[in-house]
């Protein structure tokens, strides 16, 4: 080989170093490619991953009632496949989010049916927890539950028979989805940031979601922890500080709800009860697997929000299924006793009975369902105590 060819091919050399070196993926490439690796692999190792950095990013999460304990765990647990289903039956604010959440909340009436439902994780017996916990108390504890058999009788009024209701159906779409949602929150995705597909970060707060949860039978979820060097002052209540903070995050729910609060500790809690429209104008609460009413929190502590949690906007798909009679709801509710006859076991007279959404999931589809809420107090060694039975109100 003489000199010129060695000069040409040092040259060749040079220029497919140059070309190479200036060789880059396309924007938003890496991003693209972060999430389908992310939807691929398995549940359990992205709740693992997440379950390793979000302890560290959200901060002062102070202890919670029954009510609330199961919404900060699905938040806790990790960053599943992200779902973005819902139905618009309410107001809600002006906002670009907002137009997300009327744009997106629109229910269709399916003229059949899903099917044949799954039962609602609701639909299981549960121990009796104390009527009035202190609020120190954390809830869960042996000291909120009473832990013996108990025998159940049937001495309450029922109410007129419901024909036929709605059972609610969202599919669980991709992560592209919450990234969506978080857009219109004005959320971003936090780059580099390993194993949290699900975290986003804002102007002064940061925001996780999550996909559904079977093991605690809670929807997609989010949670928005603020910025404390950030906070707006006070407002004049708990509630209107609570709205004006979802207003400003475009977060305010667009189904139905009431607002009541709660206090624990230092912190006070404003809970957004969800509903839903019964036929006839009626309207029915949503009720987690305990039988307690459940939405949005906002908690506070010194007048100030310390974080919001709720489930996210979704996309509902509506079919009406024949419900079971009164009588027939007693009957199922009583077949849960374990009519032991020991002098011992104390008897719980049901005295209540609503109509009640819960959450059943099912995979791919998951189903808000009704379902019977019987409720009674009885009293053992000087302490009240509440017994709830929740009994699918969809014939089989």
């Amino acid at each position: 080989m003489n000199d010129d060819e060695d000069l040409e091919l040092q040259a060749l050399q040079r220029r497919l170093d140059d070309a190479f070196q200036s060789t880059r993926p396309r924007t938003g490439f890496e991003d693209e490619l972060w999430s389908k690796m992310q939807a691929r692999r398995p549940v359990w190792v992205r709740v693992g991953d997440f379950l390793s950095g979000l302890f560290g990013t959200i901060r002062e999460v102070p202890a919670v009632p029954a009510a609330a304990v199961a919404v900060v765990l699905v938040v806790a647990l990790g960053i599943g496949i992200i779902a973005r289903s819902g139905i618009h039956v309410g107001g809600g604010g002006s906002s670009p989010s907002s137009e997300f959440t009327s744009t997106s909340l629109g229910a269709s009436r399916n003229q059949g049916t899903f099917g044949r439902l799954p039962v609602p994780a609701a639909a299981t017996s549960v121990p009796p927890k104390v009527a009035n916990p202190s609020s120190d108390v954390a809830a869960g504890s042996p000291a909120n539950s009473y832990a013996g058999p108990v025998n159940l009788a049937w001495a309450g009024q029922l109410p007129a028979n419901l024909a036929n209701a709605p059972v609610y159906r969202y599919t669980e779409p991709s992560a592209a989805d919450a990234d969506q949602f978080a857009s219109s929150i004005g959320a971003s995705r936090q780059a580099g940031t390993a194993g949290l597909p699900g975290s986003y970060a804002g102007s002064g707060f940061v925001l996780g979601v999550t996909g559904s949860i079977s093991a605690f039978a809670r929807e997609p979820s989010y949670a928005i922890t603020p910025d404390r060097s950030t906070l707006p002052p006070p407002g004049p209540t708990p509630v209107a500080t609570a709205d004006a903070y979802l207003a400003a995050h475009s977060l305010v729910p667009a189904w139905p709800y009431t607002v009541t609060t709660a206090n624990a500790a230092d912190v006070v809690r404003v809970l957004y009860l969800r509903q839903f429209d019964l036929p006839g104008g009626g309207r029915a609460y949503l009720v987690d697997r305990t039988g307690e009413r459940y939405g949005i929190e906002v908690d506070l502590r010194n007048g100030q929000p310390l974080q919001a949690l709720g489930p996210m906007p979704l996309y509902l798909d509506v079919a009406v299924y024949p419900i079971i009679s009164g009588d027939q709801a007693v009957r199922s509710a009583l077949a849960t006793s374990p009519n032991r006859s020991a002098s011992n076991v104390p008897t719980v007279q049901l005295t209540n009975v609503d109509l009640a959404y819960a959450l059943a999931i099912a995979g791919d589809h998951s189903f808000y369902e009704p379902v019977f809420v019987f409720s009674g107090t009885f009293t053992q060694n000087g302490v009240a105590y509440v017994k709830r039975v929740i009994v699918p109100a969809v014939g089989p």
